[in-house]
């Protein structure tokens, strides 16, 4: 658990914040060498979270959800590592069923608030499940750990931070933007060829979410809100039609300049916007990923949105904001899940006595912005749940600490002591933990037998996919190994194929710790 703290704490907090703006802003000139457009900073406040053009997501199939329960789920950011992390958890999520019911905990999600990676899980999952899941009958770890190639969310091998940058190809040799990218590999949609038989025929867009109340149209999906940060002004900027619409927004200029499907008053509606825009830019870390800019009608001023993290990177704030505005459920039955990411990766988060250049302080100034906030998440949440009348009980976190905190509970064997002993002795070298990760798997097959794990469609073992049934059969050692390597994932772009695999089955198994938690916020208070 974090440790709660003063006021003091936060006051550090804010300035951090602070400090982690003005270097956003100064990155950015000494890295273009170019001038800053005063016409870019644009002072407008952000609408706020309001459910009230909305359809109720509590009007869903009553068969897969409580409609007297409104959950959300919060999801931080992280890079891949948090893209494959929290789709383990998700994934093990739909394997915690209710009491007495044959629905689930993913099915009974009503919200999601993501953030930067923790995006790209929950808008995988929920394309998924528009197109797929509705139609043919099969879960989500079914088609998730299928054999089939088609709509799965695997990065090209070939992408790389600088491809992502600098515009990478398509199989026709067509420059693609970053949004274009997340479209493709993420969402599903390839929109240089939208007959493409392996993607899907339509992109997604808010309005698979978010039903305005005069439409003929029911709720299928939980509402998806992805969360930026205002460039401009530093204020939190969820991605809802509503708060699109009340800024005028008319074009999309960067990462991927082209034009938006515009209504009568020539901005968009907020429904038609596409989801890859708002992901792309919860995603926007400065100096690494461009930031998003869109054009404002009848203004020279250009908004631009950068990475979520920047003003809270576990969504919770926007989270808590839908939970409260949903007027169908009783304040004692809306509950939060947070699914925390962040991990010390091998990255050494202190300041060394090396001479540090403006982006590692760049860098330096946003892990400690980032890592303050969660030195007082939980007090944080408590504070907001109790502004708005929520029981302080009606919340949970899954992270790599979840792992830890279960790894300190169990027996130590010699096999333990050994590995501590092996790890400490290591070098932190990639091909060192591919060798860790190739024992670790050699013994989990030798041990529970390859019948227990799906395979892919060449034959061989897929590591993530371990029945849940023996995670209670795991030692000491097997789950200090699986902690240690996936907390040492660095935050990036793109994992290694062993890295994903470790994020996964951690995310599930972490899930699967939680299991009596997680039952009991599906528990309806009567």
């Amino acid at each position: 658990m974090w440790n709660k703290t003063s006021n003091g704490s936060v006051m550090v907090q804010k300035r951090l914040q602070i400090v982690f703006l003005f270097l956003c802003f100064a990155t950015e000139a000494v890295a273009q060498n170019k001038i800053n457009l005063f016409s870019e900073i644009n002072y407008n406040s952000i609408p706020a979270v309001n459910l009230n053009e909305y359809k109720s997501v509590q009007e869903r199939d009553k068969r897969i959800q409580n409609p007297n329960i409104a959950l959300g789920v919060g999801i931080s950011g992280g890079g891949s590592r948090a893209q494959f992390f929290s789709m383990g958890v998700l994934l093990g999520l739909e394997e915690i069923q209710e009491t007495d019911s044959h629905r689930n905990f993913l099915n009974e999600i009503d919200y999601f608030s993501t953030v930067s990676g923790g995006c790209y899980s929950a808008g995988y999952y929920l394309t998924i499940l528009k197109n797929k899941l509705q139609y043919d009958n099969c879960s989500f770890n079914e088609f998730y750990f299928s054999k089939a190639d088609a709509y799965k969310a695997d990065v090209n091998k070939s992408a790389s931070l600088f491809s992502l940058l600098n515009n990478s190809r398509n199989e026709k040799g067509e420059k693609i933007s970053m949004t274009q990218r997340l479209d493709l590999e993420v969402l599903q949609y390839d929109s240089s060829n939208p007959e493409n038989p392996d993607k899907f025929k339509n992109q997604m867009l808010l309005s698979d979410f978010f039903i305005p109340k005069e439409s003929r149209k029911n709720p299928e999906l939980p509402m998806l809100v992805a969360n930026g940060t205002a460039y401009n002004n530093g204020e939190r900027f969820p991605f809802m039609p509503h708060i699109i619409r009340s800024l005028k927004i008319n074009a999309s200029l960067a990462p991927n300049k082209s034009d938006l499907p515009l209504d009568k008053n020539e901005i968009s509606n907020g429904y038609d916007f596409p989801l890859t825009y708002a992901i792309t830019a919860s995603s926007a870390f400065p100096g690494v990923l461009p930031k998003t800019k869109f054009g404002i009608k009848g203004q020279d001023k250009i908004l631009c949105v950068i990475d979520g993290g920047a003003s809270d990177n576990m969504g919770y704030q926007t989270l808590i904001e839908l939970l409260n505005n949903d007027t169908k459920v009783d304040n004692k039955n809306k509950k939060a899940l947070f699914i925390d990411c962040l991990g010390q990766g091998k990255k050494e988060p202190y300041i060394t006595d090396t001479k540090i250049r403006l982006i590692s302080l760049l860098e330096t100034a946003s892990l400690y912005t980032v890592q303050t906030r969660y030195i007082t998440f939980e007090k944080d949440v408590e504070d907001v749940l109790e502004k708005y009348k929520i029981p302080i009980s009606n919340f949970q976190v899954i992270g790599f600490t979840t792992l830890r905190d279960y790894l300190l509970k169990l027996k130590k064997d010699q096999d333990y002591e050994e590995l501590v002993l092996q790890l400490k002795n290591m070098d932190d070298e990639d091909s060192s933990w591919l060798q860790l990760y190739v024992d670790f798997r050699t013994k989990l097959v030798k041990n529970f037998g390859a019948e227990s794990f799906k395979k892919d469609k060449t034959g061989e073992v897929m590591l993530s996919s371990l029945d849940q049934e023996k995670f209670k059969d795991f030692g000491a050692s097997e789950l200090l190994l699986l902690y240690e390597y996936a907390a040492h994932v660095q935050t990036k772009l793109k994992t290694t194929p062993e890295e994903k695999e470790m994020l996964l089955l951690s995310g599930r198994f972490a899930a699967f710790v939680k299991t009596k938690e997680l039952k009991q916020l599906l528990t309806e208070q009567k």
